[in-house]
């Protein structure tokens, strides 16, 4: 049986613009029509005249972005969203939710993800990355918390040079602390990490251990102790170890490897094995992500974890590749200098220096097999 389809029936609307009523809707829709027209003209002008990534024409353009397609297509395509990359962690862009998104308009906090407040205040948790390169191993390094000092805006004396200690002799390894001020709270006798960082007592002295222990064992090597706490007119103390390494190297062609020895932030419980039946601190091999030649010094640190791993197992906690998106902050770490150049993190603020000087040993004795490998090496491709 077939149903004839009755007539469409169509409603009309008559808007009767002599009436007091009529006038005041067509001022109303006219006066929003030409407010919203002057609003995107502003925005496409501030737009194109701004370079500014922080205008507020961008962030309302970031915030209607490519976060509602995936919103939209997630609804439509379940498998999308179970394979949406934002799924699994903090989303990159705020919520839709206009209350949220007006208050990210305005304030660029994601009130969704209060997290996001002190990715503001600490640079370090918005702006870097860290993937591990060693399989099994992946725990990153805590990020760096460098509170100011009374006397971090003073400038280092202008006749400051590189001063290595035991220059006699062709060193085989360098060793210099970029963040020379990190120390170790049991030693200082307090407790609040914030405060872990001494202007004597720091890691310069588990780099002095790691020097005598290598010439215990006639392995050759310099250190400089420079402090680099000064953040005047710099970026971050990069740029400032960064002509004493240059300088060194200058100085000694006989180098082969290059340390920057530094403390990392975690707990106690991340950053303490036990090793032979004693207390220990762990150790991370930091890779530079931005140095274009970055697989060079990954390869040498990835040595010197398998080394280690074979000789203590455990105190290793793997080679980590870290990489900032802000230009701001240097994650070359100065390795572009040099292809076997690694930054190496002993422990963490909750653990002491005699923990720090027994794994100084235990990596000297690491260092010590891969110098040796290296002069076998290079004898054997002198032979013909």
């Amino acid at each position: 049986m077939i149903r004839s389809r009755s007539p469409r029936q169509f409603r009309s609307i008559t808007l009767n613009a002599g009436t007091h009523k009529g006038r005041t809707i067509v001022f109303m829709t006219s006066l929003t029509v030409a407010a919203m027209l002057i609003f995107l003209c502003m925005m496409a002008v501030q737009l194109v005249a701004s370079g500014n990534g922080d205008s507020f024409a961008a962030r309302i353009v970031r915030s209607a972005s490519s976060q509602s397609l995936h919103n939209i297509m997630g609804q439509e395509i379940p498998l999308y969203a179970s394979a949406d990359p934002n799924r699994a962690g903090v989303p990159n862009e705020p919520s839709l939710h206009i209350a949220s998104m007006l208050f990210y308009l305005f304030t660029e906090i994601d009130a969704e993800h209060p997290e996001s407040i002190l990715n503001r205040q600490i640079s370090a948790m918005a702006v870097s990355h860290s993937n591990s390169l060693t399989e099994g191993f992946d725990e990153p390094p805590a990020e760096d918390k460098l509170p100011e000092t009374p006397d971090q805006h003073q400038p280092p004396p202008e006749t400051e040079q590189p001063n290595p200690m035991q220059p006699d002799g062709k060193p085989l390894v360098y060793i210099y602390h970029t963040h020379n001020r990190e120390a170790y709270l049991p030693d200082l006798g307090l407790t609040d990490p914030l405060k872990a960082y001494d202007k004597n007592k720091n890691i310069t002295l588990v780099g002095e251990r790691l020097l005598k222990s290598l010439k215990s064992k006639n392995i050759e090597a310099i250190q400089t102790k420079n402090d680099y706490w000064y953040k005047g007119n710099i970026q971050n103390e990069y740029d400032l170890s960064r002509k004493t390494v240059q300088e060194v190297l200058k100085q000694h062609d006989s180098i082969k490897m290059v340390f920057d020895i530094h403390r990392d932030s975690g707990s106690r419980g991340s950053t303490t094995a036990q090793i032979n039946g004693q207390d220990v601190a762990k150790v991370f091999f930091i890779i530079g992500g931005s140095n274009p030649n970055w697989q060079e010094n990954s390869e040498f640190a990835k040595k010197l974890h398998a080394k280690l791993q074979q000789m203590y197992p455990g105190l290793s906690k793997g080679v980590h590749k870290n990489k900032w998106d802000n230009p701001a902050y240097d994650s070359r770490y100065n390795q572009d200098l040099f292809k076997n150049s690694v930054l190496i993190e002993i422990g963490g603020p909750d653990n002491t220096l005699e923990e720090c000087y027994r794994t100084a040993d235990m990596l000297a004795n690491v260092i010590a097999e891969a110098a040796k490998d290296k002069q076998t090496a290079a004898g054997n491709q002198g032979r013909p």
